[in-house]
């Protein structure tokens, strides 16, 4: 495929652009690079069945949310797929394009189905059949938007209740998207909610919502009146360990089911919020989940379905807990080898083993150098060989180990790079040790790691043994820091930062040097959204991920050449993310191609 690049004489003469305030000067490049596409490593490799969203329509059958794969699934009530399966799929064009489906309701009058499109912040619209027919919403606060709409139900008169998580409300619609009223708001107080997730509606028309920053449940009236709460934090009768995320009501018989994830447990009230029973347990056996439950639903004989996500699965109980089947069985869990959406790639630079974050699919995977697999570990949870959703990782070049960043769970970890967990230091927040959205990092030839602490607007800087030691940073200088580059020649630090949309030079004491002088923009010689970095001794190699290319510069800043562009053929890329450089070759990690390409960069 064709490359742009400058000759060495304009290279040179690049070198004397304007520099930020206190940047490090470097030599041109005294080489020139000419990167070719060479192979593919993995490639697609999904699970059967990523299940979260549920709801029983109107004839009994059942609708699942197939999370990544994007799609909603339709079984009958013995499991059995409702024709091909497919209800509804995502197909990648304008108003029917979605992410991952969230939640499902259904109008029990029109037999419309509701889905919350949480990416594209809005609500869809589909027929009882599955046909498009409507969106509204978009991202912002105030009336018609959404920070976040995660479930949406419908009661007998056509009215819409939509959860907005990160806003802390209920939105009161009509079938149109015509908003009638907000309720809630963040607190403790009676009729406030934090971070609501799962709704449901009993017989009457009350609305239950899983209000799961308070570890309660909060009951309101058709028109959003505070009628009662139940259940508190903790492990006891009619207590919540946490990280709630669904509900559902049996209306004949009035109970109220709730999915305590955290806890991994399913528990049962009255209406009134009176406890009957809890049953449950982490694990992968009949009746135990995997970093918990998703949503629920009640179907026609009374049974409660629960969809058990990270087991890639469907488990159904009787209306007193007693397990019933499960479906998939068994489970399809992706193949090794394969990804969902991988974030992050790096090689051992003493061997050349590769490692990969599968990201979506909660593990990481090894392969030779060539491609050949070798191990893969880790699930979704909280454990020590679980993830949820880790993004970049490094090799250390002091000990070999790999050293990840588990990115929701707010956590570092190491591996040897057999596998075998070393150690893991962290936790959400913000203090010393503590993390926010932690997106990469990277290590100094003394093992020292510098983790690019995303939603905190810092570095922090942890010891080879996984000891926080001390951060640095300010939001002027830092907007979201994605990625660390450690200098191969001064050993400083190289930073890309999505939402300033630059790249920020750094001494490993803190110091700030300046920015890279690249402009923003979308042209080839601007920087859009740089999310992986990996620098040499004359130049930076930066995944630009929304312009879908990897762009190379000298370290003062002048472009030297890029390589991809959208599209799924050989030498494209959709979304790369990760970047690793080793004898004289750029592994992408592709999180939207899901695959890692490998590019001989040709430097003489």
């Amino acid at each position: 495929m064709p490359v742009k690049r400058l000759a060495a004489t304009a290279i040179a003469a690049a070198t004397t652009l304007a520099i930020g305030p206190g940047l490090l000067s470097a030599p041109a490049a005294a080489s020139t690079v000419s990167p070719v596409f060479e192979r593919y490593i993995g490639g697609p490799g999904h699970a059967g069945l990523y299940a979260w969203g549920m709801a029983t329509l109107r004839d009994g059958t059942i609708l699942v949310g197939d999370y990544w794969n994007y799609r909603v699934l339709r079984f009958n009530a013995d499991g059995t797929p409702v024709g091909t399966g497919v209800f509804i799929k995502n197909n990648g064009n304008g108003a029917t394009q979605y992410y991952a489906p969230y939640g499902l309701g259904q109008d029990p009058t029109t037999g419309e189905v509701y889905l919350a499109d949480t990416d594209k912040y809005q609500i869809d619209v589909y027929s009882e059949t599955g046909t498009y027919l409507r969106s509204w919403g978009a991202k912002g606060t105030g009336p018609g938007k959404f920070l976040y709409p995660s479930r949406v139900v419908v009661n007998s008169e056509g009215t819409v209740y939509t959860a907005d998580t990160w806003d802390h409300n209920i939105v009161i619609s009509d079938r149109n998207g015509n908003e009638i009223k907000q309720f809630g708001g963040f607190g403790v107080k009676d009729g406030q909610i934090k971070s609501p997730h799962g709704l449901a509606l009993d017989a009457n028309d009350n609305l239950y919502v899983v209000d799961t920053g308070n570890w309660r449940v909060s009951v309101f009236d058709k028109n959003g009146t505070f009628l009662r709460k139940f259940g508190t934090k903790g492990s006891g009768a009619g207590q919540f360990a946490g990280d709630m995320r669904g509900i559902a009501v049996n209306k004949t018989k009035g109970w109220v089911y709730v999915v305590d994830g955290e806890g991994n447990k399913i528990s049962k009230f009255t209406l009134d919020g009176t406890f009957i029973n809890k049953w449950g347990s982490e694990g992968h056996g009949n009746g135990q989940f995997a970093d918990g439950g998703r949503e629920a639903t009640v179907d026609a004989k009374g049974n409660l379905w629960v969809a058990d996500m990270p087991n890639y699965r469907m488990q159904k109980f009787g209306p007193n807990g007693g397990f019933l089947s499960a479906y998939p069985n068994p489970p399809q869990p992706p193949p090794t080898g394969g990804f969902n959406a991988p974030r992050g790639v790096d090689v051992n630079p003493a061997d050349g083993a590769v490692a990969v974050s599968d990201t979506y699919n909660w593990r990481i995977q090894t392969f030779t150098n060539a491609g050949a697999f070798v191990d893969t570990w880790g699930e979704r949870g909280r454990g020590n060989y679980e993830f949820n959703y880790a993004r970049l990782l490094k090799y250390s070049p002091a000990n070999q180990n790999i050293v990840i960043v588990d990115t929701d769970n707010g956590r570092v970890k190491a591996y040897a790079k057999d596998g075998t967990f070393l150690w893991s230091t962290g936790s959400a927040g913000t203090g010393l040790g503590q993390f926010k959205n932690p997106q990469g990092l990277g290590i100094g030839k003394d093992g020292t790691i510098y983790v690019a602490d995303s939603n905190n607007r810092r570095i922090q800087v942890v010891s080879k043994d996984g000891a926080a030691q001390r951060t640095f940073g300010s939001i002027d200088q830092l907007g979201f820091p994605r990625d660390v580059a450690v200098d191969p020649v001064d050993g400083t630090l190289w930073v890309s930062d999505m939402t300033k949309r630059r790249v920020t030079h750094w001494k490993t004491d803190g110091t700030f040097l300046g920015a890279l002088p690249v402009p923003i923009g979308t042209a080839d010689t601007q920087l859009n959204a740089p999310f992986g970095i990996a620098a040499d001794a004359e130049r930076l190699y930066i995944a630009d991920t929304a312009s879908h290319k990897v762009k190379i510069f000298t370290k003062n800043g002048a472009f030297v050449t890029l390589f991809g562009s959208r599209g799924t053929g050989k030498g494209k890329f959709i979304q790369p993310d990760g970047v690793a450089l080793y004898n004289g070759r750029l592994f992408v990690a592709e999180e939207g191609t899901e695959r890692v390409s490998v590019w001989n960069l040709n430097i003489k």
